[in-house]
């Protein structure tokens, strides 16, 4: 049996229903691509410095932030934050930090 001869149970020409699958496809795989591009950027590592200058405060406050609860990550001796982190972290809080 050829596949020109294969009958489809449903009424659409076989290359418009293709071409439909292909989009869709097309269309699942740019969203994941985006999704994931998202993520990682949101998952940058900052160091102390980079942190203290995008809140615009001192190391000695924000070394404070750490001890009330700022997550943060410590590998060989040196603080690393999470960006995504650091936002849902200053999202969260009730009240003001300083």
């Amino acid at each position: 049996m050829e596949r020109n001869d294969t009958q489809i149970l449903f009424p659409y020409d076989p290359q418009k229903f293709w071409m439909e699958m292909r989009k869709l496809i097309q269309e699942e795989l740019e969203g994941k691509i985006a999704a994931s591009e998202k993520n990682e950027a949101d998952e940058s590592i900052l160091q102390r410095v980079e942190v203290a200058k995008m809140l615009r405060i001192s190391l000695v406050t924000l070394n404070d932030w750490v001890k009330r609860g700022l997550p943060s990550h410590k590998q060989r001796g040196k603080v690393y934050f999470l960006y995504s982190e650091v936002m849902e972290y200053l999202k969260n809080r009730k009240r003001p930090l300083s």
